[in-house]
This record gives C-alpha cells, structure tokens and sequence, in this order.
C-alpha cells in the first residue's frame, strides 16, 4: 500500500512540474484600436489563431535575425518597421502536452520534455515572407503550416485582408519573446 501512495506522489509532482514547462507566456489581449501604421512606418500584424491541431508547436519568428516573438496557439505579435524589404522567418519550438496516468508515463512525458529541450535549444530559421514593406500600411499575416507525417511541420505565412484579420484577432493574446 505504502508504493502506491509513492507512485500516487510522484505522478502528481511530475505532472505539475511538466504542466509548468509546457506553460506559453502571453501578454495583453488584442485591442483592434492599436492597428494603424505611423505616417512613415510599416505595421505588421502577425497571428495563429485557434487551432487544435498543431497547438503543441510554437514558432520563434524574426525579421531577418532579430528575434521578435514566440507565437503559440491563439496569440499575435505586432511590429513597425522602416520602410524596407522585410524578410520574415520562423524556427519550430516543440511544448508536448503531458497528461502522467501511469508510471510509465511519467517517464515517457519526462523524455518528451528533453526531446522537446532539444529541439527548441537549436534555433534553424526557415523563411516565411519576404516583401517590401510601404510607409504608412499595415499588414496582416496569419501563420500556418503544412504537417505530414514524415517531416516536421512548415510554416508559412499567408496574408489576410484587414477585416477578417480583426474578426479572427479578437480574444488574441499578445506573444512574448521567451524561449
């Protein structure tokens, strides 16, 4: 009875300890009245909205080799930019979801943490985008991507006009750059 109520512990501490990991910090809510450029600036708006499928990958996206945010399931991110040819890129960050019912998958949940550790510790950026960037307009871009069995997913980028882009951005959160 007593290695029950140890197996019992050590299931719950794991679970809570994996649930921390997975945990994707997020800012404010999406407000629609921050969506106009500056006069001699591009705005570039850049979202994932709700999905299930794929909601356990998170993006590092940068314009060239700045980083600028990690985007999650249901978050957007907001930049100005010069006038300038703007190359958008994005690096695959991996947060399994950990659901410990057994032993055995306590274990199996800890490998996926270290698995996951180690692709997001390598950052290999793929291009997104590239387009030039007009003073005074805002662009809207939904991030995407193609999953097949046998790769790792590709994300892309596709533009979205300002209307649907402000109805599919409402209940977004706004992503912050840490991984």
């Amino acid at each position: 009875m007593k290695f029950r109520n140890i197996q019992i512990y050590t299931m719950l501490f794991a679970t809570a300890f994996l649930f921390g990991c997975a945990s994707k910090p997020v800012g404010e809510s999406f407000v629609k009245q921050d969506t106009a450029a500056d006069t001699d600036k591009a705005r570039v708006f850049i979202y994932k909205n709700k999905q299930l499928y794929g909601s356990a990958f998170s993006w590092l996206i940068t314009e060239g080799d700045t980083e600028l945010a990690v985007m999650s399931t249901n978050t957007y991110f907001v930049f100005d930019s010069t006038p300038k040819m703007l190359t958008l890129k994005a690096d695959l960050r991996s947060t399994p979801t950990y659901f410990a019912t057994s032993p055995l998958g306590v274990v199996m949940d800890t490998i996926g943490a270290a698995n996951a550790h180690e692709t997001n510790s390598k950052i290999k950026l793929e291009e997104l985008h590239t387009f030039s960037a007009s003073p005074g307009t805002t662009y809207y871009f939904r991030l995407e991507f193609k999953h097949d069995v046998v790769s790792s997913p590709q994300p892309y980028l596709v533009a979205v006009s300002e209307e649907d882009a402000l109805k599919e951005m409402q209940g977004t959160r706004l992503a912050l750059l840490e991984h």
